[in-house]
C-alpha cells in the first residue's frame, strides 16, 4: 500500500508470499560510551535492549537505541566527589534525531527494557556522532499481481515508487496483521515461480524495518486469524512475547469510542517477565491478542485513551504475590518498588481500582 495524492491508501499490488521478511540485520558496531557525572545508584551488569535519552535545556528530546547493552563499570567521577561515571558497552543504532537539537544536551538518562540498572548523567561524549547506516537487505515478493501504480514503477529502469509505501501482512482471514514501512525500491522483476501472469519482485529495504527471525513464532501462531483463546503468548520466549505485543499493537482496532467501567480479571501467575505481564494485561482488558501497552510508558499512554478502554474500571489482579515473586529481579521507575507494584500504582493514579488478590 502507498499513500495516494489525496492522502488516502493506494493499492500497489498483491502477492502470495514474501521471502526474507524474517531476516536478521547484522548487529551494529560495538562501542564503549561513558555517561559522565551520574548520581550514585547504577550497578554493573547486562541490560540487553536499552536506550539513552538526551535532553536540552529547553526540553528537546532525542533517543539512541542500544543493542545488547552492558554496564561495564561504575567508577568515581572527576566531576564531583558524590558522582560516578558509568561505562556502557553496546551496539548503537544510527540515529539522526540529535541533528534537530536546539542546543547542547544537558541531561542523559539510561533506561533498560528489563532490569534495575538506570543512570542519569550530564554528558556522554561521542554519543551524537554520525554512524554509517546498515546495508539494505533483500526482500522478495513472490507471486505478485501488480496494480497499475506498481506496474508504472516497475517500467522504470530502477523501479521506485516515489511516495510512502507500506507492506501489509494479512492473516488467513484477510485481517491486517502487521503494517510496516519498507518503501518500494525494486532491483528486478521476473516471471513468478508460481507461474501464470504473476511476477516476482526483489526489493531492497531498510534492515531495521524487518521483524527479524525472533518474531517468526509469534507470526505463525497468529497467521490463522486473531487469537480466539487466551494465553497464546505463554509458549513463546521473551523475543516472541515482544513480537506478540508488537502484532497486537499494530492490529486494526474496531472503530468507536473507548468504553469505561466494568470489572476485569488478570491472572497473575506464570507471566515470567515484564513482557508476559503486559501480554496478560492486554488480554485481561481486551480479550485474546489484546493490546494495552508493551511497557511502563506505553501502559500510561494506553490509559489516556485510544486503545478501547479508559478508567475508571476495576482490575482484579489474581495471584499478585506470585507476580511479584516471578518478577522479583525487575524494578519500576520508582526506586524500591517492584515492577508489578509500580504498575498497580500507575493504574491507580489514572483512576483504576486495583484489587490485589
Amino acid at each position: 500500500m502507498a499513500e495516494g495524492e489525496d492522502g488516502g491508501g493506494l493499492l500497489l499490488g498483491r502477492c502470495a508470499a514474501v521471502e526474507g521478511l524474517f531476516t536478521d540485520p547484522p548487529p551494529p558496531r560495538r562501542e564503549v560510551l561513558v555517561m559522565r557525572g551520574c548520581a550514585p545508584g547504577a550497578v554493573a551488569g547486562w541490560l540487553g535492549r536499552a536506550w539513552i535519552e538526551g535532553r536540552t535545556a529547553s526540553g528537546f528530546e532525542a533517543w539512541w537505541s542500544l543493542v545488547d547493552a552492558e554496564v561495564l563499570s561504575v567508577a568515581p567521577s572527576p566531576e564531583g566527589p558524590a558522582l560516578v561515571d558509568v561505562a556502557i558497552g553496546a551496539g548503537v543504532r544510527s540515529d539522526d534525531w540529535h541533528r534537530n537539537a536546539d542546543g547542547p544536551f544537558v541531561r542523559f538518562e539510561l533506561t533498560a527494557e528489563r532490569g534495575p540498572v538506570r543512570a542519569v548523567g550530564r554528558a556522554v561524549p561521542g554519543l551524537a556522532a554520525d554512524r554509517p547506516a546498515a546495508d539494505p537487505l533483500p526482500l522478495r515478493l513472490v507471486g505478485c499481481e501488480p496494480a497499475e501504480p506498481m506496474r508504472a514503477a516497475l517500467r522504470k529502469r530502477r523501479g521506485r515508487h516515489p511516495g510512502y509505501t507500506e507492506l501489509w501482512s494479512l492473516d488467513d482471514t484477510g485481517w491486517v496483521m502487521d503494517r510496516r514501512a519498507i518503501g518500494f525500491d525494486a532491483e528486478w522483476t521476473r516471471p513468478s515461480v508460481l507461474g501464470g501472469a504473476l511476477v516476482d519482485v526483489l526489493l531492497t529495504v531498510d534492515a531495521d524495518g524487518l521483524p527479524g527471525s525472533a518474531a517468526r513464532p509469534a507470526w505463525l501462531s497468529r497467521r490463522a486469524g486473531p487469537p480466539q483463546r487466551p494465553g497464546g503468548w505463554r509458549a513463546l520466549d521473551a523475543a516472541g512475547r515482544h513480537a506478540w505485543l508488537m502484532l497486537a499493537l499494530h492490529r486494526e482496532r474496531p472503530a468507536g469510542p473507548d468504553r469505561s467501567g466494568g470489572e476485569y480479571h488478570l491472572p497473575g501467575a506464570g507471566v515470567r517477565d515484564e513482557l508476559g505481564l503486559h501480554c496478560a494485561i492486554g488480554e485481561a482488558l481486551l480479550g485474546p491478542g489484546g493490546y494495552y501497552g508493551w511497557g511502563w510508558a506505553a501502559l500510561a499512554d494506553s490509559l489516556c485513551g485510544g486503545f478501547g478502554i479508559v478508567p475508571p474500571f476495576t482490575l482484579h489482579w489474581h495471584d499478585f504475590a506470585a507476580t511479584e515473586r516471578e518478577l522479583a529481579a525487575e524494578s519500576g521507575p520508582a526506586a524500591g518498588l517492584g515492577y508489578p507494584e509500580e504498575l498497580a500504582r500507575l493504574l491507580e493514579r489514572y483512576g483504576v481500582t486495583v484489587v490485589r488478590a
